[in-house]
């Protein structure tokens, strides 16, 4: 969900990829609104398909986040555009967190997806140009909780939220999108251009305007489905 710089040879597969989460973030939120006025039935958190669906989702989220930053800070830290980019996602967590609270007071979000990725982008900077160490700590980050079950300790509130991404581990998976850009954008890039893939340019799209998307997806898919609600009832 961070925007290539104009001056940085632009990558067609981050987009891709982040088109992919994209499509796959929509598909789920609107089978959250489906089960949510009850045209569905679907334990979000005991099954297991429904577990590992959004998790999916982030995944391929923070591995752009990854790879783009390593893309823009390839030859030092852009500031000039880091900023930016860094107080408008800050903006729009802090809009989602007070919305979330008055609409669904019992699941209001606190550190959702889009906190998550404002936290990691930051917290890569000083790796952009170690990809050894930064897939080390991909390793670090992520084997203990997803082989042994073990926590990383973070900022969890009582309440149940919506959307909660904790910095760690899921800061891993930006380091591992730094590893990413060094080791296989380049053949992944390729492969992306040469395979002619159903719909290719349609996820890419999505990729490049992910923010926008993300922004008014659900609105969009909330509205429509209570919007129907009423209309049937």
């Amino acid at each position: 969900m961070v925007d290539m710089n104009s001056n940085v040879k632009r990558f067609h597969v981050i987009d891709f990829l982040r088109g992919f989460a994209v499509l796959l973030m929509i598909i789920f939120h609107f089978s959250y609104d489906l089960d949510f006025f009850g045209y569905i039935e679907v334990d979000f958190i005991k099954d297991t398909f429904w577990w590992v669906f959004p998790r999916v989702i982030v995944f391929f989220f923070l591995l752009t986040v990854g790879a783009s930053s390593a893309l823009v800070h390839k030859e030092k830290i852009r500031w000039d555009k880091f900023s930016p980019r860094f107080l408008k996602l800050v903006l729009f967590a802090l809009i989602i967190s007070i919305s979330t609270y008055f609409i669904f007071p019992n699941n209001w979000i606190y550190f959702g997806t889009l906190h998550c990725i404002a936290s990691v982008s930051l917290c890569l900077l000083p790796f952009v140009k170690k990809p050894k160490l930064s897939f080390l700590l991909f390793l670090i980050f992520l084997i203990p909780p997803v082989f042994f079950g073990f926590k990383w300790p973070f900022w969890n509130m009582a309440h149940a939220s919506m959307d909660y991404i904790p910095l760690l581990p899921w800061v891993g998976i930006g380091l591992l999108g730094i590893s990413y850009k060094h080791f296989l954008l380049e053949k992944s890039e390729q492969l992306y251009l040469s395979v002619n893939l159903p719909g290719k340019s349609f996820v890419t799209y999505l990729g490049i305007h992910s923010l926008i998307i993300y922004l008014i997806h659900q609105p969009i898919l909330f509205g429509t489905v209570k919007l129907y609600s009423l209309i049937v009832k």
